[in-house]
């Protein structure tokens, strides 16, 4: 990485708009490298590498007008014309008595965060691992026919923020396995995926991924659509991940501040399952949401969102935060680096329980679902839902068969307050955890 070259660029830049009239300054310069591997038949059949770096300058006038410019190319020669877009447009702002930049000294650990070693293994080796998904895709069942696209990907980041005359500065990188599997019995065929995320390259295991996807492909050839009905219903850690990433928005200070959550005015009350504890947490080392400090260079704050069933937290900007007098909580994003900074997660996890998937499972006919369609297209503000959905109707935990085409339908925030149970099989995919979740009720219609 090119640690002190964006660390260069962020300090001049911050200091060319302080010379050019800012009272305060703020600039973030982010590099990015990254490098995609799709293999078929053990051999590269796409190399995509890329690089990109970006810059992005906050400033503030008479103390409260906030300005923000940025470029995908800083050069030199732009860094006058970027300070004086910031200020021009902090010109024709209203004051916000809110608007402020981190006054803070302290950044959290960057340990856990950058595997040179990884980094550094040969590219060879990094294509082997996407060969091996697609061996254990192809080596599962006889009826798998076809493994598409199983690729390796890695990204590794530069981030440096200048304010005040000082640099802050991180590297962290991310590895990624992913493959999908098709299975063919007579005319059906049906197909399965699975992927894997970490900060560490060895952490990956192509095996499991290949022979996940395989068996998830394999186990609905023969899905006919459910019998419509309620059911008790498991929910596996990578499909409830779909229900978790649906209630992020509702935990943003920003949308509860503007009338757009669910969850706004109720932080102390118990609106989900006394079972349900939910945390963000951005300190975990080698876990691929934390960081030493937010994109407004504020360190990141361990906190339950839920706590036993009651909405205790939100996510925080320095804006939101200073809305209600209260500390920001280092969940400040900005994509990027093309907008003004949204709260968002980190490591956004639902706690395990203390029941092993064994014990978990109701007696009686349940269903465990597979895979939902349409998830990311959830209301998040009323939480009414109607997916797609596959998986398996089970009798006393045994799969008796998989379905497919089915509904499931209801809201997501009263499906939440009926949750019964939790697994004690937390499972990470990227930055957002589940363990298996068990609902007593859930309504499931044939199609």
């Amino acid at each position: 990485m090119y640690s002190d070259e964006i660390k260069k660029i962020a300090s001049q830049i911050e200091e060319t708009a302080r010379r050019a009239g800012a009272d305060e300054a703020e600039c973030m310069v982010r590099q990015s490298h990254s490098l995609r591997i799709e293999v078929k038949g053990g051999k590269p059949e796409g190399v995509r590498r890329s690089e990109e770096t970006s810059a992005a300058l906050r400033v503030l006038l008479d103390g409260k007008r906030q300005g923000f410019a940025f470029t995908t190319a800083p050069d030199e020669a732009c860094f006058a014309d970027l300070a004086r877009d910031a200020i021009d447009a902090a010109r024709l702002l209203p004051s916000v008595k809110e608007n402020r930049f981190s006054s803070s000294e302290e950044i959290g650990s960057t340990e856990g965060l950058y595997d040179a070693e990884g980094v550094e293994t040969s590219f060879q080796d990094k294509l082997l691992l996407a060969s091996e998904a697609e061996a254990a895709v192809m080596d599962t069942d006889d009826r798998v026919e076809q493994a598409h696209k199983p690729s390796y990907q890695e990204q590794r980041k530069g981030t440096a923020i200048a304010s005040g005359g000082s640099v802050w500065f991180y590297e962290d990188s991310i590895f990624s396995l992913s493959a999908q599997a098709v299975a063919r019995e007579g005319e059906e065929s049906q197909s399965g995926h699975d992927f894997m995320v970490s900060r560490r390259l060895a952490d990956l295991v192509p095996g499991q991924v290949g022979q996940n996807a395989a068996a998830e492909a394999v186990q609905l050839l023969g899905g006919l659509p459910p019998e419509t009905g309620t059911y008790p219903a498991l929910f596996p850690p990578k499909v409830a991940l779909d229900l978790l990433g649906a209630l992020i928005s509702s935990f943003s200070a920003e949308e509860m501040q503007k009338g757009r959550s669910r969850l706004a005015d109720k932080r102390g009350k118990r609106l989900f399952s006394e079972v349900l504890t939910i945390v963000d947490d951005g300190t975990i080392p080698w876990r691929t949401g934390s960081a030493p400090f937010d994109d407004e260079r504020v360190p990141p704050v361990p906190r339950k969102l839920v706590d036993s069933g009651v909405v205790t937290g939100c996510m925080h900007t320095l804006k939101t935060a200073a809305r209600w007098s209260e500390e920001p909580t280092g969940s400040a994003s900005r994509g990027a680096l093309t907008g003004a900074p949204v709260p968002g997660p980190s490591n956004l996890y639902i706690q395990k329980g203390t029941c092993s998937i064994d014990t978990i499972v109701p007696s009686g006919i349940s269903v465990k679902f597979n895979s939902l369609l349409g998830a990311h297209m959830m209301d998040s503000v009323s939480g009414d839902f109607s997916l797609g959905a596959a998986g398996y109707i089970l009798h006393d935990g045994e799969p008796v068969r998989p379905f497919r085409n089915g509904t499931v339908s209801g809201n997501l925030f009263d499906l939440m307050a009926s949750l019964a149970g939790v697994g004690d099989d937390l499972s990470f995919y990227g930055s957002l955890g589940s363990p298996t979740l068990l609902f007593e009720s859930v309504i499931v219609s044939g199609s």
